[in-house]
């Protein structure tokens, strides 16, 4: 899958490739990550979103298993990028990064998205969202503005491609995933919610333990667009 949009569902996408694992990893077994570091990341956060904290509740209620961790409600994410690890990269570098975002964003309207159904990668449990345009195009806004700012060999895409999503439970070990596909299958039922996103967050993100924590750094407003324009 390619960082841009294709005629691929997604969402079916998003399930038949989760669906066909054999084995979950660890999620926290992942490189650059040692003891105490941090790094600046790109997100969406979704601090305020009352009906996704009740959906990811509900589906938690059903994943209280040894393997996972659940995500709490105000560690609720969809990740665009990493700026960078907080020891590669100059305060200063940060300010321009967030100047050239806060100039180009202004081509990205606000948008809704739709979060839901429930399903995984090999490291997660997570919710599809839909739709990935408006994502994926406020997502190469923030990476151009980290070229600009770092210059583009600083900026890493990930090699697999980008799929966006929001998850609620990390693998901590190398399972079986077949019994949490099936736990899963069951909660595809649940309604999915729509969320408004009128803002991009850059945060400084460590660990604390097994989960995630950040402080927002800044939080970069989406224009709103009437449907008249």
């Amino acid at each position: 899958m390619s960082t841009t949009t294709s005629s691929v569902d997604p969402v079916a996408d998003d399930w038949d490739r989760f669906a066909a694992l054999d084995r979950l990893a660890d999620h926290w077994d992942r490189p650059g990550w040692t003891p105490g570091r941090r790094s600046y990341h790109w997100m969406l956060t979704f601090e305020n979103a009352t009906d996704v904290h009740a959906l990811a509740a509900r589906c938690q209620e059903r994943l209280r298993l040894p393997v996972l961790d659940l995500v709490p409600a105000d560690g609720l994410h969809l990740t665009l990028q990493r700026l960078a690890f907080t020891d590669q990269v100059a305060p200063v570098e940060v300010d321009a990064a967030v100047e050239e975002a806060r100039r180009r964003l202004g081509s990205c309207p606000a948008f809704t998205l739709t979060v839901g159904p429930l399903a995984g990668s090999s490291g997660a449990v997570r919710f599809s969202v839909q739709p990935w345009e408006p994502v994926v195009a406020v997502r190469a806004v923030v990476l151009d503005a980290t070229a600009a700012a770092l210059g583009p060999d600083r900026v890493a895409a990930k090699p697999q491609g980008f799929r966006p999503h929001i998850g609620i439970a990390y693998s901590n070990s190398i399972a079986d995933a077949q019994p949490i596909v099936a736990e899963v299958v069951r909660l595809r039922r649940l309604a999915t919610v729509t969320v408004h996103v009128g803002a991009v967050a850059l945060v400084e993100l460590r660990r604390e333990g097994r989960s995630y924590r950040w402080d927002t750094i800044t939080r970069l407003s989406l224009p709103f667009h009437s449907p008249a324009g």
